[in-house]
């Protein structure tokens, strides 16, 4: 192909078409099948992504060993490994057949711990939902939809314009206002002002900007974000999940507000701590419904003081 062709039709530009419209069709047929059978097919499409993603699979195995040590052998880190494979097929699936799940979904959710919510938005100072990759984690949506809170979700761009594009269309199904992370702090302080809920993910590798402390008795670089807000705004501070419980069955778990640590001086970082604490303690409960292949330890010489 020559340069002119290149410059009327970009080949990179091409490939991300073909690489959203190949998405669109997958799940396009995906979702033409019953719940039960679509569940299924994620399944098998994550048992696959375990068997060919080496470098990924490494790294599962890699992050239970720092989480249970030598209690767990081998074949049954492995184990663990696959199965968080399918959760995370299973999930992405669920999220594309979310327009489907609006279909009964008062059947489909139960709630535990809003009594915690309404008791946050009492204080008139906002509510930050604290998230992480557990469970379904995009149906959390359901929360704010079913229960008619206000909500916002601070969000990562796909690197796929047309994906990032539908991904965000979705979203907006449930009522969520997405905020691009890297343009959210204006619009997360006038959400919170106006004491709406904004979601925000706390168990990703926060790089440069994060703060070091320990995840599962090892240091690793975690958004203080959460932290910081709720010290600048007074905004509560409330973890929340959704666990699959069946075949498009979830349970919705609020827990109580983390308290803001005392020391002013170490307050962001120790309330991040306690943070990770509270999501150790739910990922152990579900350790099959956690994402084990993201790298959430990396070296500390990455980490500039």
């Amino acid at each position: 192909m020559d340069s002119a062709a290149v410059r009327f039709f970009p080949v990179k530009g091409l490939t991300k078409r073909l690489e959203y419209l190949a998405v669109r069709l997958v799940i396009g047929g995906i979702n033409r099948t019953p719940i039960s059978a679509a569940s299924w097919i994620a399944r098998a499409i994550g048992g696959l992504l375990y068997l060919a993603a080496p470098h990924r699979r490494r790294t599962a195995i890699a992050n239970l060993t720092i989480a249970y040590g030598d209690t767990l052998s081998l074949p049954e880190k492995q184990k663990l490994a696959r199965e968080s494979f399918q959760n995370f097929a299973t999930s992405l699936a669920e999220f594309f057949r979310i327009s489907q799940l609006l279909r009964g979904a008062e059947q489909r959710f139960v709630f535990e711990g809003t009594e915690h919510l309404d008791r946050a938005f009492q204080k008139n100072h906002g509510v930050i939902l604290v998230i992480s990759h557990l469970g379904s984690w995009e149906c959390l949506s359901f929360l704010p939809y079913l229960r008619g809170y206000p909500c916002s979700v601070v969000v990562r761009e796909v690197r796929n314009p047309y994906l990032y594009r539908w991904i965000q269309r979705l979203r907006l199904v449930t009522r969520l206002n997405p905020i691009d992370r890297k343009d959210s702090v204006r619009e997360v302080l006038s959400e919170l002002k106006k004491n709406h809920l904004v979601a925000i993910l706390i168990d990703q590798w926060a790089g440069h900007d994060g703060v070091w402390v320990d995840f599962f008795g090892k240091p690793t670089s975690t958004t203080s974000i959460p932290a910081r807000l709720a010290r600048k705004t007074g905004a509560s501070l409330i973890p929340a999940y959704c666990l699959r419980t069946g075949c498009g069955r979830y349970k919705i778990r609020v827990l109580p507000a983390a308290p803001l640590d005392s020391d002013p001086d170490e307050q962001e970082k120790k309330t991040t701590l306690l943070l990770n604490r509270i999501l150790e303690a739910e990922i152990l409960k579900y350790p099959e419904q956690w994402i084990w292949g993201h790298e959430r330890w990396k070296g500390r010489e990455r980490h500039v003081v």
